[in-house]
Formats: structure tokens, C-alpha cells, sequence
């Protein structure tokens, strides 16, 4: 049960008004009827009063022994995600505010609120951005202190992405060093019990998603190499593994977006117009092309959840382009504008 629900069910059981439950707490008949209606919420300094009057505890008030299921939980997200495109950042991060509030005690949800708010705060370009970024880094904060390893592991490195972006590198260095290191792989042992079980299904669809990840993993940290190698202007080795890339790119299916990135960055590093609008317009073009693994024979048994943010990835992308200093140099370009025409 919600919340309000719970404060309705259990005043009624104590056979209480709700004039009764507001003189108790010294607050008003009204704001007893916002909560019990969902409008509004108690402040957490009343919650182990209002369980008192209501004859129950802190943890049955919140629901705490209620966990909502993954297919729930992704449902909210979506709204919310939903909310901030078309309705802008500020409703999608109110409503998004209000589900942490009912539903204090589901961290998965508070951590994939706080994801994707965070995502949109970048793409948005939103007033009044720092508020709302310290109150996702308090969400993630929450979550981090979690006892469930594998989500506070996110959290963390999400504070820790958060803290290098500030400088403020003692702190990240904090928090990285709470992340426990590697051991043997579960997801690998799991699929070789499917495998000795005859399951093979379950065990293709692990084995395809290690080599999914891995490969994504593994174009990620080349394109860090290859924009670090450009700093140093060591343009030669950064080719090296812009070709590597690009071949990983094409041999594991990830489409021509990731295939143009490594030409991209080395182009606009040396400031080369016509290969950076060569591969920004390939780039570009095939943003699409994300979803191409969900096509691809080579992970015909993997689950993909179908894509509904492109709008939110070309916006994303646009906003990139149209505010990085890097690409001043291409502005005026008419291939550029054309290229910006088509993330509209």
C-alpha cells in the first residue's frame, strides 16, 4: 500500500477523525486529508509521532516490507522520462520527487530517478541546474550508503563521476576506493550452470550479453585512450586505436555510431573540417543505428528493451555539438548546420 493509504487504513482501525490525527500532531484537519488523498506527504519529523497516534511503526507507515516489482518500478521511470520530454524538467523532476517520497523505502527506483533526472539535467539545459543537481547527488548519496552491493556500487560511481566533474578529487578517490574490487565473474558462473542444466537458452543469452557489454566496454575505454592520446597531440598511436575501434564497432554489431566516434574526436583535435564532418555526419546519421545489436543475429538471444529516448539522444547530441568549444572551428560550415538541421 501507498502511504496514504496506509494513514487512511490505519486511522480508521484506531477509529479516529482526521480533525483527531491533526490535534494529536499539531497540524491541521486539511493537511491530515492531503495526506490520506496523496497530495502532499508528512515531513519525516512527524512520521514516528503519526505512527504513534495511528498504533503502528515507522517501517509499516512507509511500507517498508512492500517492494514494488521491476516491471512497476520501470513504469514510474518512464514517466518520468516521458514528463521531461514533453513536459519539461521541472514537472518531470517534481513528479519524480514525489515517487522517492511515497516510495522512500524502493532504492532501485530512487536510484534510477535520480539516473535518469541526472541524464536530462545535461540535456536540458535547465535553469537553476545546480539545486537540482545537489538533490540528485543527495538521491545518489542515499544509495550509496545502501547494504544491496551491486546498486550502491552505481551510486557511487555515479558521485564519483560527479566529484571528478567538480575537481573535487579527494572526494571521488573516497568513494571509488568503497567500490569492492572484481572477483570471479557470477554472471559467467551462472551461465555455465544453465549450460550442464540444459538450458541453453538462459545460457546463450548470458553469454551474448558479456560479449555485448565487453565489447561496448572496450570501444568506451579505446575512445577515452584516443581523446587523452589527442591531448598529448600522440596522433599516430590515437590512430592505432581509432582502428581499432572501428573494427571492434563493426565486428560486434554496434552500429555506425560507435564506428564514427574515434574519427570524430581525432578530427576535431586537429582541427581537420572535412574529416570531423565526415564522421559527424556519419555519426550523426546513424544514431539510429544504436538499436542495430537488437537486429543482430550475434544477439538473437538477448532481451533488449526497445528504445524510446532517440528524440532524447539526438537532443543530447545537438546540445553537444552547439555548445562545445571544440567545434567552434565548424560553425560557420555549411555542412555543420546541415548536420545540426538533422538532429532537429
Amino acid at each position: 500500500m501507498r502511504i496514504n493509504e496506509v494513514i487512511r487504513e490505519y486511522r480508521k482501525a484506531a477509529n479516529l477523525t482526521q480533525e483527531q490525527v491533526a490535534n494529536y500532531l499539531g497540524v491541521t484537519a486539511p493537511a491530515v486529508n492531503k495526506w490520506e488523498n496523496g497530495i502532499s506527504y508528512p515531513d519525516i519529523t512527524l512520521l514516528a509521532p503519526l505512527a504513534r497516534v495511528l498504533k503502528t511503526n515507522v517501517d509499516t507507515l512507509l511500507s517498508f516490507n512492500e517492494e514494488l516489482t521491476d516491471i512497476e518500478i520501470n513504469k514510474l521511470v518512464e514517466e518520468v522520462s516521458e514528463l521531461a520530454q514533453k513536459e519539461g524538467f521541472e514537472k518531470a523532476y517534481k513528479r519524480g520527487e514525489e515517487l522517492i517520497k511515497e516510495y522512500s523505502n524502493c532504492e532501485r527506483l530512487i536510484l534510477y530517478i535520480a539516473q535518469i533526472l541526472n541524464a536530462f539535467l545535461k540535456i536540458n539545459g535547465v535553469e537553476n541546474s545546480e539545486a537540482y543537481e545537489t538533490k540528485v547527488i543527495q538521491w545518489y548519496e542515499i544509495i550509496a550508503a545502501s547494504e544491496k552491493q551491486e546498486i550502491a556500487s552505481i551510486a557511487i560511481a555515479a558521485l564519483v563521476s560527479k566529484y571528478t566533474e567538480k575537481e573535487e578529487f579527494d572526494k571521488a578517490q573516497q568513494l571509488l576506493d568503497r567500490i569492492p574490487p572484481l572477483g570471479y565473474d557470477k554472471k559467467l558462473m551462472q551461465a555455465m550452470l544453465f549450460e550442464k542444466q540444459d538450458k541453453y537458452e538462459e545460457a546463450y543469452e548470458i553469454y551474448e550479453r558479456m560479449i555485448y557489454m565487453d565489447a561496448n566496454e572496450i570501444c568506451n575505454v579505446i575512445q577515452i585512450l584516443i581523446n587523452l592520446l589527442c591531448k598529448e597531440e600522440k596522433y599516430d598511436k590515437a590512430e592505432k586505436y581509432a582502428a581499432i575501434a572501428k573494427t571492434s564497432a563493426k565486428i560486434f554489431d554496434l552500429g555506425a555510431y560507435m564506428e564514427n566516434i574515434p574519427d570524430m574526436f581525432i578530427g576535431i583535435s586537429m582541427q581537420d573540417k572535412e574529416r570531423s564532418l565526415d564522421a559527424m555526419e556519419k555519426l550523426v546519421k546513424g544514431v539510429d543505428s544504436v538499436e542495430t545489436a537488437a537486429r543482430s543475429d550475434m544477439y538473437k538471444h538477448m532481451k533488449m528493451k526497445e528504445s524510446s529516448n532517440m528524440d532524447a539522444v539526438k537532443k543530447m547530441i545537438k546540445r553537444g555539438l552547439e555548445s562545445d568549444k571544440e567545434v567552434d572551428f565548424l560553425r560557420e560550415e555549411p555542412r555543420f548546420k546541415s548536420i545540426i538541421e538533422l538532429l532537429k
